[in-house]
C-alpha cells in the first residue's frame, strides 16, 4: 500500500482563501478630486444648470469738447444664459439572498466577500465614480444611444469654435478658448510652446491658471526636458527625504501615495497626469470656473427602509488612498420580484466651464 500524501485527500480539504480580496482595476478620479478639493463641487437646483454670461459690449471713446451725446454712445455689457442638461449616471447590480447568506457563513472566503452587499456597492460607486471622470475629461455631451453626458474637457467644453452652453464664439469672441494645435500633426513638447498657451491666457482673461492635466505620456515628455544630454547620467540626482544626518537622492520626480508628482510644476502650478485623458493633448485649467452641480435625491417614502446617500470615490482597487469626488449618489433596493436583491445608484450632475478663455488645450503632442 503505497503512504499518503497530501494530493491523496486534497479534494477532501477545505479551500482557505487569503482575507484580502485582490481587485485589479483602476478607477480612479483625479480630475473630480482636483474639483472637489478647490471647491468647485456643490448643489443645484432646477431643472438644469445655467448661468448668466456677461461679454463686452459697452464702449468708451474721446469726444469734442461740449459734444452732445450721440445715441450710438449708449452702450451696454451684454448678459447671454449659458444652459447645460442634466446627465444621469447609473450603475446597479442584482445579488440572491442565497448568495449572501452563503458567503457570510463561508469561512475562509475573503473577507470583503462575505459582506458581498458591501463589496458589490463599493465596487459600483467606484465604476460610476471613474465613468463621470471619462466624461468630464472627454464626454461629447451625448453618448452612443442619445443620453446627455457631461461635456468634458477635452470633449468640447474648451474649443475654439462651435457653440458651448448655447452660446457661439462666433457671436461672443470671448467665448472663445485658447486652442493651439498643429493641424493633427504631432510634435514635440517643448518650453515655448507651453509658454505660448500661458501668454493666450494672459491675453485673452489675465486670470491665473492653477492646474495642468495631461496624460503620463506628455508628464513624460515634460520630465524628460530636464535632461541634458543622452544615457543614464542624463537625469538630475533629486533629494529624496528632508534628513540631513541621512540624506538620500535619486533619480526622477517623486511619486505620491496617489501616483502623482507634486514636486513636478510649470510655472508654479501643478501638472495632474490622468490615466484617461485623450493622448497627444494637455490642458492649462482654472478649477474656479469649472463648476459640477449634481441635483439632490429626495426620497419618496417606500424608498425610505433602504435608501442611503454615498458619496462617489475614485481609487486604484488597493484601498486607500483615494480621490473624494463630493459628488452624492442615491442607492436604492428597487422593487423585489423574486429571491433576489436588485441594486440601484444613481448620480444626476452637470459640468460647466464658465470662463473659457482662462483655459487652454495644447494638441498634437507627440508621446514616442
Amino acid at each position: 500500500m503505497a503512504g499518503e500524501t497530501l494530493n491523496t485527500i486534497l479534494s477532501a480539504v477545505s479551500q482557505i482563501f487569503a482575507p484580502q480580496i485582490k481587485r485589479q482595476w483602476n478607477r480612479t478620479t483625479y480630475f473630480l478630486g482636483a474639483l472637489n478639493a478647490s471647491k468647485g463641487v456643490s448643489e443645484g437646483k432646477g431643472k438644469n444648470v445655467a448661468f448668466d454670461v456677461e461679454f463686452t459690449g459697452a464702449t468708451a471713446a474721446t469726444v469734442a469738447e461740449g459734444a452732445d451725446i450721440a445715441a450710438s454712445e449708449y452702450t451696454t455689457d451684454p448678459v447671454v444664459p449659458m444652459i447645460l442638461p442634466w446627465a444621469t449616471y447609473r450603475s446597479s447590480f442584482q445579488i440572491s439572498e442565497q448568495e449572501v447568506d452563503a458567503l457570510r457563513s463561508a469561512m475562509g472566503t475573503a473577507d470583503a466577500l462575505m459582506d458581498l452587499l458591501g463589496e458589490r456597492v463599493m465596487n459600483a460607486a467606484a465604476i460610476l465614480a471613474r465613468t463621470i471622470e471619462q466624461d468630464a475629461i472627454s464626454g461629447t455631451g451625448v453618448d452612443s444611444n442619445g443620453n446627455p453626458t457631461l461635456i468634458g474637457i477635452f470633449g468640447g467644453a474648451l474649443t475654439a469654435s462651435g457653440g458651448y452652453g448655447g452660446i457661439n464664439p462666433g457671436t461672443y469672441s470671448e467665448w472663445a478658448a485658447n486652442v493651439i494645435a498643429n493641424g493633427g500633426v504631432s510634435r514635440s513638447l517643448t518650453p515655448d510652446l507651453m509658454d505660448q498657451a500661458d501668454s493666450q491666457i494672459f491675453t485673452a482673461s489675465s486670470l491665473p491658471w492653477n492646474l495642468i492635466v495631461t496624460t503620463a505620456g506628455v508628464v513624460r515628455k515634460y520630465v524628460s526636458m530636464f535632461q541634458t544630454g543622452t544615457g543614464v547620467n542624463n537625469f538630475p540626482l533629486i533629494r529624496m527625504n528632508d534628513n540631513p544626518a541621512a540624506p538620500a537622492y535619486g533619480m526622477g520626480v517623486p511619486n505620491n501615495a496617489q501616483m502623482q508628482m507634486d514636486a513636478l510644476m510649470f510655472k508654479g502650478r501643478n501638472v495632474l497626469r490622468n490615466p484617461v485623458a485623450p493622448s497627444g493633448q494637455l490642458a492649462f485649467l482654472n478649477t474656479d470656473h469649472i463648476a459640477i452641480k449634481y441635483l439632490p435625491h429626495y426620497p419618496t417614502r417606500n424608498e425610505f427602509e433602504f435608501f442611503q446617500n454615498i458619496g462617489l470615490e475614485g481609487s486604484s482597487g488597493g484601498g486607500e488612498p483615494v480621490q473624494v469626488t463630493g459628488i452624492p449618489t442615491r442607492l436604492i433596493e428597487v422593487a423585489k420580484t423574486g429571491d433576489s436583491h436588485k441594486i440601484s445608484m444613481r448620480a444626476t450632475l452637470a459640468m460647466a466651464v464658465t470662463r473659457r478663455n482662462a483655459m487652454a488645450i495644447v494638441k498634437d503632442i507627440a508621446e514616442t
